[in-house]
């Protein structure tokens, strides 16, 4: 029970830094987007004005002391106003999380490395990593609009205010659907990257212990 309720602490702990990871990098290379999905054209802004307001979008959404949000070239009704509150409840959790779990993930880590012990948690690492692929098949065969759907009907259920009119919150124009199935990529890649690398290790771990046992 010990090592279950320790695996989950330290599994939701990467689950928060890939969240992180992956907000954050998205920041960075977001003026690469504007580029590549043509964003200009679509709302006749220049590429520094579009990154301008996209920095005071995610400034907002990911510093706690800013209560306000104002982006000067796109004004936002209150339904999308409420909807970007939520979201911001929703990143600062993710930062409280990794907050508080870091000292037990770091724990954990320095013990298993130490002990060899990472093979007590193979099928554990193995299970959060095929887990994702499995709903990324999902979204392949529903197909990304209906996955995007349901998503946020998960994450805000019984709220639709996560569904902009254009004409009310024109910012929905430079944060198109295909922007967010490369967020979705890129969280995808960074998750897979830590626990199948974790698994791997667990694995060898067993395979070394197996090898031991048939020399003795």
């Amino acid at each position: 029970m010990k090592n279950k309720l320790w695996f989950l602490t330290t599994w939701l702990w990467l689950l928060t830094l890939a969240i992180l990871t992956t907000i954050y990098l998205v920041w960075l290379f977001y003026p690469l987007e504007v580029g590549w999905l043509d964003l200009e054209n679509t709302v006749h802004l220049s590429q520094k004005t579009i990154v301008h307001n996209f920095n005071i979008l995610l400034d907002y959404l990911t510093n706690p002391l800013r209560t306000h949000l104002t982006m000067p070239a796109f004004p936002s009704s209150d339904s999308g106003l409420k909807h970007f509150r939520d979201v911001k409840f929703l990143f600062h959790t993710a930062q409280a999380l990794f907050l508080i779990l870091a000292l037990p993930g770091w724990r954990f880590f320095r013990q298993a490395g130490r002990e060899k012990s990472f093979f007590l948690y193979e099928r554990w690492f193995m299970g959060a990593a095929l887990l994702p692929l499995l709903i990324a098949a999902a979204a392949f065969f529903i197909g990304f609009d209906s996955f995007f759907i349901l998503f946020h009907q998960a994450l805000f259920p019984g709220d639709s205010t996560w569904l902009f009119d254009p004409a009310a919150d024109p910012v929905i124009w430079i944060l198109p659907q295909d922007f967010f199935m490369h967020c979705f990529i890129l969280f995808f890649v960074l998750y897979e990257g830590l626990m199948i690398s974790l698994a791997r290790i667990s694995r060898k771990q067993t395979a070394q212990r197996r090898q031991k046992k048939e020399v003795q």
